[in-house]
This record gives structure tokens, sequence and C-alpha cells, in this order.
């Protein structure tokens, strides 16, 4: 028999939930990204709004967190990164944006570990930073 994908791999009682945050204002996207990594078998949440995000309840905080820029109606995506950064280090984040405001050039000058991909997003490239940081094994954005 097959091993199980590491994605799929429950954790035994006493250990926090694995889970992923999608936080991005236009529903299309948040859901079929959402479909995309859950049929991969890893935990998603999703949220409309940054203010959706940061008034979540549940368990502890995302593995890592899918984070459109351009949140329309309240906070921005970099305005929920900076605000996350200040309370101390912020999950892994992969910005994804449509426009030009902000390049992977310029996540590497972030604090903390940031990625950034342009819509559409490829997914497969989603999934191996995702499962990298789902699963803690390093992944090339480059090699899906």
């Amino acid at each position: 028999m097959a091993p199980s994908h590491p994605a799929r791999q429950r954790r035994s009682t006493g250990e926090p939930e694995l889970w992923i945050a999608i936080v991005d204002d236009d529903r299309l996207t948040r859901h079929s990204l959402a479909r995309s990594l859950r049929l991969s078998g890893i935990n998603v949440k999703t949220f409309a709004s940054a203010e959706a995000y940061l008034g979540r309840s549940g368990p502890g905080e995302p593995r890592c967190l899918v984070l459109d820029v351009n949140l329309k109606g309240g906070m921005s995506g970099i305005e929920l990164y900076e605000c996350l950064s200040s309370g101390g280090e912020p999950p892994p984040i992969i910005f994804i944006t449509g426009h030009d405001e902000i390049s992977p050039t310029d996540t590497a000058s972030l604090p903390g570990s940031c990625v950034c991909l342009r819509k559409p997003v490829d997914t497969n490239v989603l999934l191996s930073l995702v499962l990298s940081w789902y699963t803690n094994t390093p992944a090339d954005p480059l090699d899906p």
C-alpha cells in the first residue's frame, strides 16, 4: 500500500490543528483556491476580509496565509501583514495580486517568509508552496 499524502496525515490528539487561511475579497478566487488545496487534503479556512480574519475564532494560527494584496472595503492585504508583523512573527504569507503594486522581489525585504504570486494563480505553484509550509519541508516554487 502506498504511503499517504503528507497533507492527509492526521495529527495525534493534543497536537494543534494544521490549517491554512485564504483571505481574498473575491468569492470566486477564494473558493477556487480553497477547493484546489482541499483536494490535496489541506485543511483550509477562507475569509472575505482582513477584519474577518482578525476576528476569527478557533484553533491557533494558520500554518500559512494566502493573502490578496488589494482587499476592498477595509484593511488591505499589506495592512493586514503589517498588523500581524507588529504582534510578532506572522505565519508564512503568499501574497496574491492581479496588479503591479508588489513584486516578487519586494517580498524579499519583508520580515518573515513571504512570496508573491500573480493572478491568475498557478495552482500547482500555490500547492507546492503551501505544502512546503504545511508539512515543514522546503519547496522550490518554480518546480511544483
